[in-house]
């Protein structure tokens, strides 16, 4: 696919990228970027090229990638600052960027959080400034099982019949880690308690139900069900009624990828107008390891997301 597919103009240095390509995944949501070692240095006009194919797409995969801990972090520092994750206890030794997922051990102890994601969600959607993106590297990925599905959220809204597309713009949800992480160590009894340090770190916050792409001003459906408790104007049983009403909606088929995990794949996705999930593996015949960083949003990128009722939110 040629770069002015994507509805933004070719870059004029297009000589030094020639040999990029892409191809779609699924008509809902990504394609596959070809001919780029993301460990290399990039060539003149590759950077804005990328930016360009990950705002119209929402997710990219780079196959066949061979990435230390610093490759990545370098590759996912040109689209942003990098933030941590709440979960630290799962940061890399040496290198907090990178989050460890799956179920890895080093000298007998588990390194990667194995029980994480397994809710539809959008990355960091509990703190003030959801992240922009997430990049994730698959280090050890199990032959089968250990899926990633996503589920595109600017469909999901442009789905939405038009009277509650109105009924929800101007709604916020409260979005809560702590409720999240309690209903996580339920699942997963070996996650260690959640300190009244980490509770105070994350407080609950609110985001409005419809966001937009800060770039391309496309709206996004902005809620999902492991994170978002409840709608703050509505009572308790009208919020939940709707909460569960979008919930349902938005992951529908027709707005979902499935990606079936190489070792060497990446993926880097924005959240705004994704959500995503991971799938269950046998941990007793498979080992995986996959390195995550997480590309920040500022608060200028998240004050050019809101509508114009929800200037308010940023501070």
């Amino acid at each position: 696919m040629s770069p002015n597919l994507l509805g933004t103009q070719e870059p004029s240095n297009k000589a030094n990228i020639s040999t990029l390509s892409m191809r779609c995944l699924k008509g809902c949501v990504g394609a596959e970027v070809q001919d780029i070692d993301l460990s290399a240095e990039m060539p003149e006009g590759a950077f804005d090229w990328l930016r360009n194919a990950l705002d119209r797409q929402a997710l990219l995969l780079f196959r066949g990638q061979s990435l230390s801990p610093d490759d990545l972090i370098a590759f996912s520092r040109k689209f942003g600052p990098l933030q941590e994750v709440a979960q630290k206890h799962y940061q890399m030794e040496g290198k907090p960027e990178i989050y460890i997922i799956g179920n890895a051990e080093e000298g007998g102890r588990r390194v990667a959080d194995k029980s994480v994601g397994r809710l539809w969600h959008s990355d960091q959607s509990f703190i003030q400034y959801p992240a922009m993106g997430s990049v994730l590297y698959g280090h050890q990925c199990p032959a089968e099982g250990a899926d990633t599905l996503f589920a595109n959220m600017f469909m999901a809204y442009d789905a939405l019949p038009e009277e509650t597309k109105q009924r929800i713009e101007g709604l916020h949800a409260l979005h809560s880690f702590a409720q999240y992480y309690e209903l996580l160590r339920e699942r997963d009894p070996s996650q260690p308690p959640l300190t009244d340090e980490r509770r105070a770190a994350y407080p609950d916050v609110v985001h409005p139900l419809v966001r937009k792409h800060p770039r391309t001003g496309r709206k996004a459906l902005y809620v999902n069900p492991a994170y978002a408790t409840r709608i703050v104007e509505l009572g308790e049983a009208e919020s939940r009624a709707l909460l569960d009403q979008l919930f349902e909606f938005q992951v529908r088929d027709d707005f979902v990828y499935r990606h079936k995990w190489r070792e060497g794949d990446v993926l880097f996705w924005q959240n705004v107008g994704l959500l995503h999930k991971g799938t269950a593996f046998d941990e007793s015949r498979y080992t995986r390891r996959m390195h995550r960083t997480t590309v920040a949003a500022l608060p200028d990128d998240y004050a050019r997301s809101l509508l114009e009722t929800d200037g308010r939110l940023v501070s």
